[in-house]
């Protein structure tokens, strides 16, 4: 969702939405506002907020002022530290960005331990190897099996549903155990094509429909 009136609107009118969605530019201009999550949403509405946003935006975005946002907005959940890694780059320059994010997500994570925001972090990697870097952070450092899989730049790539899938099931034979929130695909006839591992999606497609 974004801070405009007409999301506004849907959301104070469907008694059934539980949980939203908002970048972490949106959660800006709300602190901005003067607005918290409790206080912009209602009470019964669990808030994620995400760093998933665009590249040119994210590299002027630093871990702390990432941190402060967060405290300020006091969201019940956080996607953090977002690093680019696309498959046309180098190995070592995806492995850095990986390392980056996870050094991230867990500098993140423990300042937000006395919060009440837990950390959801991202699934980052093209290869196995990559991946595993994640895994291992998850369960070792983070104590987590939920993850989020940016499914966005398959589509905006032109790359398409079908790779997306393949990659989706690569991870789900990985790392059976963990949970997956999709990011960027709501097609109804499509997910119910992923492994059972994805647990919950978000997109814009709602945007569309109502």
């Amino acid at each position: 969702v974004e801070p405009q009136h007409s999301h506004r609107e849907f959301l104070d009118q469907n008694t059934y939405v539980s949980t939203v969605l908002l970048r972490i530019t949106h959660v800006q201009t709300l602190v901005n506002r003067g607005e918290t999550a409790d206080t912009y949403f209602e009470d019964d509405v669990a808030v994620i907020t995400s760093t998933t946003i665009n590249d040119r935006h994210l590299a002027q975005l630093g871990w702390q002022e990432e941190l402060e946002l967060i405290k300020e907005f006091e969201p019940d959940y956080h996607i953090p530290c977002d690093y680019p890694v696309y498959k046309v780059w180098d190995e070592r320059r995806r492995k850095q960005h990986i390392l980056d994010c996870l050094e991230g997500t867990i500098w993140i994570a423990e300042r937000l331990e006395d919060t009440g925001t837990q950390v959801i972090p991202l699934l980052k990697g093209e290869t196995p190897e990559e991946r595993e870097y994640c895994y291992k952070v998850f369960e070792e450092q983070l104590g987590t099996n939920y993850c989020v899989f940016y499914g966005t730049q398959y589509f905006t790539a032109g790359v398409g549903f079908y790779k997306l899938l393949e990659d989706i099931q690569k991870v789900a034979s990985e790392a059976s155990h963990l949970r997956i929130l999709l990011m960027g695909l709501q097609y109804p006839s499509w997910l119910e094509k992923l492994p059972p591992q994805v647990v919950a999606a978000a997109g814009q497609r709602w945007i569309r429909h109502s």
